[in-house]
């Protein structure tokens, strides 16, 4: 649910801030939440409970599945929300490029996605806010 620009998700307990104006919600497969943006990037959170690993590296490396060609031009360790991540950006042809975030708190994982075919750094400035404003809730049991 969507009020006063945070959204809440009350199945899983996150909250997340909406991203700045002209950001307009779209519906995208498998998503919780997703955006675009005039430019026609887009921005996706999936959260999903069902995980058994905890390997963020490998959670992360599967969302590369499909695109090709593409070139992994940073992937690095971080923290989110005191939880491990992994955020990656990649290059795809014809200049489109992805940056990700995959954070574990098992056996829960949050994947934040933004797909930029133009503004890239633009876009990247929205993405990176609006992923940085996640905020989990209780941690759930396995």
């Amino acid at each position: 649910m969507l009020r006063g620009g945070i959204y809440r998700d009350r199945k899983q307990g996150f909250a997340i801030a909406a991203p700045p104006a002209g950001w307009e919600r779209v519906k995208v497969e498998d998503a919780s939440l997703a955006f675009r943006d005039p430019e026609q990037a887009s921005m996706a959170l999936s959260s999903r409970c069902d995980v058994r690993t905890t390997d963020a590296g490998l959670l992360a490396r599967q969302l590369r599945i499909g695109l090709a060609p593409y070139q992994v031009q940073t992937e690095r360790h971080i923290v989110l929300a005191g939880r491990p991540a992994v955020l990656q950006w990649i290059a795809l042809a014809a200049g489109t490029r992805v940056k990700t975030v995959t954070r574990i708190a098992a056996p829960c994982v949050q994947d934040f996605v933004l797909v930029a075919p133009r503004d890239f750094d633009s876009a990247e400035r929205s993405f990176d806010a609006w992923w940085e404003s996640f905020a989990p809730g209780p941690e759930r049991a396995p």
